[in-house]
């Protein structure tokens, strides 16, 4: 059903905790650039939409922050994402979105978030708990 209603390619429910989850998936993204010879990514993208535990998280898995604010919807700011990945190109990590937002707010432009970071190399975790609600 969370499958359905995300259209994730695959979910896991493990571990249970939204911090253990957080480090667990900057862990397994850190160890991905690793294995592929790229362990000098640590730019962790993180709107300042996002949930309270992603800067800290992000952090303990030795990777340094960089904020992304939002619109005056509320939503990510696209041309910043853009911009952070020219500056740091090469070595962007991650972004941690939070879907939908602290704000509430269903990022519109979240695919080309995305996008935006993929192209880069980056990877995404994204942190559904606001989804619980």
């Amino acid at each position: 059903m969370l499958i359905a209603i995300t259209h994730y390619d695959t979910i896991s429910l493990q571990p249970n905790s939204g911090a253990n989850g957080e480090f667990a998936g900057l862990m397994a993204i850190k160890k991905y650039h690793e294995s592929r010879g790229e362990g000098d990514r640590n730019i962790c993208l993180i709107p300042t939409s996002a949930h309270g535990t992603n800067p800290a998280t992000a952090v303990m898995c030795g990777m340094k922050v960089v904020p992304i604010p939002c619109d005056v919807d509320g939503n990510i700011d696209v041309d910043i994402v853009r911009e952070k990945c020219e500056q740091y190109k090469g070595k962007i990590s991650s972004a941690m979105i939070t879907y939908p937002s602290t704000h509430g707010v269903f990022e519109a432009r979240v695919k080309e978030v995305c996008d935006i970071v993929h192209a880069d190399g980056g990877q995404i975790y994204l942190d559904g708990a606001n989804l619980n609600a």
